[in-house]
């Protein structure tokens, strides 16, 4: 009855107006303000220890490397045919985590020993399968340490990214380090004047921007106009949450928060507030004491529903007491709630020949947009 009066009502077309007005704002209010989310997936982590060793004759893997805490172990293994890591771990968030990033990564039972003897010297054995059924088991023995090992900062680039090792305390290999794989043998002695074919570091830390575009979608937007905060899903369900903190009406800090990752690093950043949207100066990352900093300039611009621009940022990176690890050129590309970046790295020299794409894509919240509607409807009737 309600809704037969209402359709007899001399002014429909206000009925619809209110209708098409109030579910706009709705969808505003979704959008509105913008979510402050980084266009790049960055990658940093402190390693109580690490081991690494170069394959030079293997047929299928460059390098093995372990990420190592007190009782377990992650393993990388490059594969020189396609030129990208596999990773493999016993922790399934982790795996999961990496995997919605577009990496290759395994959830594998990992044997790990580790023995240190009175002259705190180290061995650690690790034992597993690859993907192809591969038996792999890895012998290291730990030589001196070298407090301030030079260079402190290795660089490496291939298909899974740019990655900085910062590891000024290392060792090389002593004897009795052994690498096999599917029952060949590997010795590091023929290079043993590279000390970088095989080490050993302590208190490292690996920071790593990784390829590819990340799809997030806002689950929640800010009701406290105090502290802003943003709950967020991505790929394989990350969840994400970020807290704004005000400093002045165009200055501000986030605070983001990846809940999903138990180890994630504590990450801020520093933005201004430019015609209702952020733009970032700089992102820093910091885990156990050791920080990596990105400064842009002119800032960043972060993803806008409402703006489709193109723009030239260059960027610094720095770690701990390393004031330029890597530098270069940004080509921002932004369309509503998409954007994407190109690297382009005039240091390390090394890195001038390889481009790197990064994005994101964000999705306002479709529940809110659906109970809009539903909202709306409940007026008319």
């Amino acid at each position: 009855m309600h809704r037969e009066q209402f359709a007899r009502s001399t002014s429909p077309s206000i009925g619809l107006f209110m209708f098409l007005f109030l579910c706009n704002a709705g969808v505003v209010q979704a959008q509105a303000p913008e979510t402050p989310l980084l266009p790049m997936n960055v990658e940093f982590r402190y390693l109580p220890e690490y081991i690494e060793q170069s394959t030079f004759d293997d047929p299928r893997y460059a390098r093995i490397e372990a990420l190592l805490t007190e009782d377990t172990c992650d393993v990388i293994l490059l594969d020189k045919t396609t030129n990208r890591e596999a990773f493999y771990s016993i922790s399934k968030p982790r795996v999961d985590s990496l995997a919605a990033c577009g990496s290759d990564a395994y959830i594998t039972p990992i044997g790990f020993t580790a023995s240190r003897t009175k002259d705190l010297s180290s061995t650690f054995f690790i034992r597993f399968q690859d993907h192809f059924g591969n038996e792999i088991s890895w012998n290291f023995v730990v030589g001196r340490i070298v407090p301030h090992a030079s260079p402190e900062v290795i660089y490496r680039t291939d298909n899974s990214g740019i990655t900085f090792l910062y590891a000024p305390r290392r060792a090389p290999t002593a004897d009795g380090t052994v690498l096999r794989i599917a029952g060949r043998e590997y010795l590091p002695g023929s290079a043993r004047s590279d000390t970088l074919v095989a080490f050993y570091a302590t208190d490292m830390t690996l920071g790593q921007i990784l390829p590819g575009t990340d799809l997030w979608t806002v689950e929640q937007s800010p009701t406290d106009t105090l502290t802003p905060t943003w709950s967020l899903v991505g790929n394989g369900g990350r969840q994400r949450t970020l807290t704004l903190n005000s400093r002045s009406a165009t200055e501000a800090s986030i605070e983001q928060s990846d809940v999903s990752e138990l180890d994630a690093p504590q990450i801020t950043l520093d933005v201004v507030c430019v015609n209702d949207s952020y733009e970032l100066r700089s992102v820093s990352f910091e885990s156990h004491l050791n920080k990596l900093w990105m400064f842009f300039s002119p800032s960043l611009p972060l993803p806008s529903h409402d703006v489709v621009d193109k723009r030239i940022v260059t960027f610094t990176i720095a770690e701990n007491e390393q004031a330029n690890i890597a530098s270069g050129e940004l080509e921002v590309r932004r369309s509503s709630g998409v954007e994407h970046m190109l690297w382009q790295f005039d240091t390390p020299t090394f890195a001038r020949a390889i481009t790197l794409e990064t994005g994101v894509n964000l999705i306002p919240s479709a529940r809110v947009q659906e109970n809009c509607v539903e909202d709306c409807l409940d007026l008319l009737r």
